[in-house]
């Protein structure tokens, strides 16, 4: 009889083991797909590129902008993964570790640390978490689909704005990356939208 406990919890915890793998697995192969290698020795950035003069906050003050330096570019775009991040968090802490959320603001965390080398190679500040003050909480589920569609949207249009302009290849490839990243995680709310619709 205990060895027949033992051998259920031992395939049990096989099995679960698994799943998690498969998870970890697959999870990462998506993002795989973006990733892309720093050149830490790039040319350095030259004076009026790192000139800092933002309009607002995050996708959406990069869309108001009409006169972006390289600098504006990567904070805006670290204001608009750190607040894509804390979002996201704040829905899973609100309703528990649900999907897409959960894998989500694991990516999150993926593009923040993609930003991170760029700022390393260029040696410059990382900027900081500012974003608990332009935080929108849902207040269910469905809203919390379609304020992902509509960040992610904003986060694409963004990407694409910087896209436009002549970039160090390291700030290119890392917009590109982000940008891509965020067609799939558009895909993935407006599939949560269509469900809860």
């Amino acid at each position: 009889m205990l060895k027949e406990k033992k051998f259920w919890i031992i395939l049990g915890l096989l099995v679960l083991a698994a799943i998690v793998f498969m998870h970890v697995y697959f999870f990462s192969h998506e993002e795989e797909s973006h990733k892309f290698v720093v050149d830490m020795d790039p040319e350095p950035l030259v004076t009026d590129e790192i000139d800092l003069s933002l309009v607002g906050y995050g996708a959406k003050g990069a869309l108001e902008d009409d006169d972006l330096t390289i600098m504006d570019m990567l904070t805006y775009a670290v204001q608009d993964e750190y607040l894509a991040h804390g979002e996201y968090e704040e829905i899973i802490n609100l309703y528990g570790s649900v999907k897409p959320y959960s894998n989500i603001v694991l990516s999150e965390e993926t593009h923040l640390s993609y930003l991170k080398e760029v700022y390393k190679a260029y040696d410059l500040n990382f900027p900081a978490d500012e974003s608990d003050s332009h935080l929108v909480i849902p207040i269910s589920l469905l809203e919390a689909a379609e304020t992902g569609v509509q960040a992610e949207i904003d986060n694409i249009a963004m990407y694409n704005k910087f896209l436009k302009y002549d970039l160090p290849q390291n700030v290119l490839d890392v917009f590109t990356a982000l940008r891509d990243a965020s067609e799939n995680h558009l895909k993935a709310f407006q599939k949560q939208v269509d469900k809860l619709s």
